[in-house]
């Protein structure tokens, strides 16, 4: 809800901001005076990030700086953030209440990237923020290859799994391909933590019967940090103390109704060495404002990438809706999709022999989701080489979706 305090907040980090040379220029001198001037204010798009890139959104003296980092740059330059010490403090302490509950005893291995990236970093120290033991494994280096991470998962009896939801999925059939069974064979594990990627609702349910235990999910973004994480009954809160977040509709001109499909533009609440204002996320999320057992009122669904819905005769299928249909199928595991004109095209593993795709289910899915839909089920390792188990591992940025489909460029 806007009300005075959060103004405020605001004002405060815009009067921080201005100290930047990105921002300097681009907000007002003296201190917003009601919602309609913040309405005012311009976005911030990626595109700004990487042009300013890596000093010109800096707000506070260098000796404050703390701790950099850059994104993955896998769709143009690389964007910059630095940190301070509160910045570093505020999500320490924060992440540590994650619903996953990390405690003394907890031994929390960490399968995320550590080079330049954010997540893994933050849930180290949030992880120890609550005396809980961590293992580095990172997910980038040849040093850990799935086998070392299925072998130090159980020689010291880890507790708490933290990756992609992709490289969950990864692990388990690793661990399968070594004679375990997910489910029986890792006793210690309790609970398997998610970032880096959207968690539907269907994959989540997915990996939990895969392994046998609850996963706890987390949104952020590099150049912010991270924004919502799971209750313990593992439901999304945005972190409304840190970031004041609009669902705006497809025009970027108003916010959409609770529940309703909106693009998410964040503003920081706290005085960040690098704070975003009105920056544009790129993600289709929606709000929804019911009361939770933990006493959060408000729960986000992240629906996915704007750039990387598919269109199709002019209606979008975003990763939540394609999911939706992907985790009906018998083979669901790994898999790919594209466009055509008249229909979706998945491309999908096959996970055992007698796995079939028959055209009643396909019938069913059709008139769910209004679409023509295609099914080909391939071998196993077609998407994925099991050959060669240090690069089937180390995943970067999942796509499961066709890039040379999924622009803009099919909107009506």
């Amino acid at each position: 809800m806007a009300t005075p305090n959060r103004l405020a907040a605001i004002n405060r980090v815009l009067q921080q901001a201005r100290n930047s040379p990105f921002y300097k220029e681009r907000l007002p001198a003296t201190p917003l005076r009601n919602w309609e001037e913040f309405q005012r204010l311009p976005f911030t798009s990626k595109e700004d990030l990487r042009q300013h890139s890596p000093h010109g959104l800096v707000c506070v003296p260098a000796q404050e700086l703390l701790q950099y980092h850059e994104s993955s740059a896998t769709t143009g330059a690389p964007v910059s953030v630095w940190y301070s010490r509160d910045d570093l403090t505020e999500i320490r302490e924060r992440f540590s209440e994650w619903g996953v509950g990390f405690k003394p005893g907890d031994r929390v291995l960490i399968r995320f990237p550590y080079a330049l990236s954010t997540i893994g970093h933050f849930v180290h120290a949030a992880a120890q923020h609550r005396h809980a033991c961590v293992i580095p494994a990172d997910s980038r280096t040849s040093i850990t290859p799935l086998p070392r991470v299925i072998e130090l998962m159980r020689k010291l009896q880890v507790s708490v799994l933290a990756t992609i939801s992709l490289s969950a999925v990864m692990i388990a059939e690793a661990a399968e391909m070594s004679g375990f069974d997910p489910r029986r064979d890792f006793p210690h594990l309790r609970a398997i933590c998610c970032a880096g990627e959207p968690l539907t609702l269907y994959r989540r349910k997915f990996l939990e019967e895969l392994w046998g235990v609850p996963v706890f999910d987390n949104y952020g973004m590099t150049e912010t940090g991270p924004q919502a994480m799971d209750c313990h009954e593992q439901r999304l809160h945005p972190w409304q103390e840190q970031f004041w977040m609009e669902i705006l509709d497809e025009r970027l001109e108003k916010e959409v109704a609770p529940g309703e499909m909106g693009s998410l533009v964040v503003t920081s609440l706290s005085p960040r060495a690098s704070p975003m204002i009105r920056y544009l996320t790129g993600d289709r999320v929606q709000r929804m404002d019911q009361a939770c057992g933990c006493g959060h009122t408000a729960t986000l669904r992240v629906r996915g990438r704007a750039d990387e819905a598919l269109w199709v005769q002019g209606k979008p299928f975003d990763l939540w809706e394609l999911e939706e249909i992907i985790y009906q199928l018998p083979s669901r595991r790994f898999w790919k999709v594209a466009a055509g004109t008249d229909r979706l095209h998945f491309t999908v593993e096959k996970e055992q022999e007698g796995h079939i795709v028959s055209p009643e289910l396909l019938a069913q899915l059709e008139q769910r989701h209004g679409v023509r839909l295609t099914v080909d089920l391939v071998p196993k390792g077609t998407l994925y080489d099991r050959t060669e188990l240090i690069s089937f591992g180390m995943q970067g940025k999942p796509v499961y979706v066709s890039p040379s489909q999924s622009s803009q460029e099919r909107r009506p």
